[in-house]
């Protein structure tokens, strides 16, 4: 009887100490903010010169539009980091309160630490502390020159980048794209791709997504160099212009715990394919399957290296007067010859590239005393390689890259 009683009281206590552990512990997931969108918009000028500044206000604007049309922000949050000057930014939390948008401060910085590590890590450890969530995005407005490094531009011929700060008179009359003025002051407030992914790792965060507002930024390199610290990549192959992305028709598809990154491409290409320019190029690429595209084209190079009379060939999807970034498909199209090899690359690009569109004709402004180029998109897998080029400035730096070393 006594063994009996004592087996029931231990019973009771065992039930009584679970009971208790999860009456204390017990978490509701409901009760947790789902996704936090950090937009991120450094300083993109000189000492001189505002950049994109102006465009990231209309940005900014057009973002807080798609807030308005869904009624708040439902089960995300929004915070910005700004850069007004080289040296002062904010961060700050966007809501909407009684149909308002409201704008709650954060912190501000000084300095240039937005171009560092550590700085890049700061600011999203901020994000975080103020508004935690289960995932967090991470859209980033400013110029872009793919994967490549600052360094390479060091010492580029001036008369191949953006007459920005010139005293002679720019022509007002071609539309203006992202890469405008990229390439001017470049060593004082570029980011390097590897930094920032660096930078996000040691926040231990890994995005949902990073959306490029910046041109060039759908790249085989730099879906490489960030497969560890993001899991898609949302960005153009080609230039984008100086408006940048439709935000206020995106942004329901944006701003969700489950993102839909197919309705994402077709608004930006609904937009741009009406827009006074018809010109634009955009793909939602799946970082977590560049590490098997990878390993395709690393037996790939094994076998074949492409023939200097192909390179003219091969799709180009920039205005450079020597091509910088190539359409990876179309590249691999005329690299290999070998069919097996081929259509096995070809089903792992397909599910790299989840979705992507084009307009017919691209439209380039890197040169702007001789005017605008447009390029015929004759075939487009969304992602671009620079393993074709002879251009100076990537043949500097492009054996340094991940990708190079994980596939020759």
């Amino acid at each position: 009887m006594m063994r009996k009683q004592f087996f029931l009281w231990l019973v009771l206590l065992c039930t009584l100490t679970i009971t208790s552990c999860k009456d204390d512990d017990t978490i509701d997931i409901n009760d947790y903010n789902k996704q936090t969108i950090l937009v991120y918009m450094p300083w993109s000028g000189s000492a001189q010169h505002k950049g994109l500044y102006n465009f990231f206000l209309q940005n900014l604007d057009s973002i807080e539009s798609g807030v308005k049309a869904q009624k708040g922000l439902k089960n995300s949050r929004l915070v910005v980091f700004l850069s007004k000057s080289p040296t002062e930014s904010e961060l700050y939390e966007v809501g909407y309160v009684n149909k308002q948008i409201t704008h709650t401060p954060i912190k501000t910085y000084s300095g240039k630490a937005y171009t560092t590590a550590e700085g890049i890590a700061q600011i999203i450890n901020d994000t975080k502390a103020a508004a935690e969530a289960l995932n967090y995005a991470l859209i980033i407005g400013c110029h872009g020159t793919g994967w490549t490094y600052k360094e390479n531009w060091k010492d580029y011929p001036y008369n191949a980048k953006r007459y920005v700060f010139s005293t002679r008179q720019q022509p007002t009359y071609w539309e203006q794209t992202r890469f405008f003025g990229s390439v001017d002051d470049i060593l004082n407030y570029a980011t390097d791709i590897e930094t920032l992914a660096k930078g996000i790792a040691q926040t231990g965060t890994k995005m949902q997504y990073i959306l490029f507002d910046d041109c060039y930024m759908a790249n085989v390199e730099t879906a490489y160099m960030l497969k560890d610290v993001t899991n898609f990549l949302v960005g153009s192959t080609s230039e984008v212009m100086a408006i940048g992305m439709p935000y206020a028709d995106m942004w329901s598809s944006l701003a969700s715990p489950t993102p839909n990154y197919g309705a994402i491409v077709k608004k930006f290409h609904d937009f741009y394919s009406n827009y006074r320019v018809p010109s634009g190029t955009i793909a939602a690429i799946d970082c977590r399957e560049v590490e098997a595209l990878a390993a395709v084209m690393k037996d790939i190079n094994a076998k074949y290296s492409l023939d200097d009379s192909l390179r003219d060939s091969v799709q180009v999807l920039d205005g450079f007067k020597a091509g910088i970034f190539f359409d990876m498909g179309d590249y691999v199209k005329w690299l290999c010859k070998n069919k097996n090899l081929r259509e096995r690359f070809n089903q792992q690009l397909t599910k790299t590239v989840r979705h992507q569109s084009h307009t017919d004709t691209i439209y380039s402004y890197i040169y702007p005393y001789e005017g605008p180029k447009y390029i015929p998109v004759k075939t487009f897998s969304g992602l671009t390689i620079s393993d074709p080029t002879i251009h100076v400035a990537p043949l500097r730096g492009i054996q340094n890259t991940a990708w190079w070393r994980a596939t020759h």
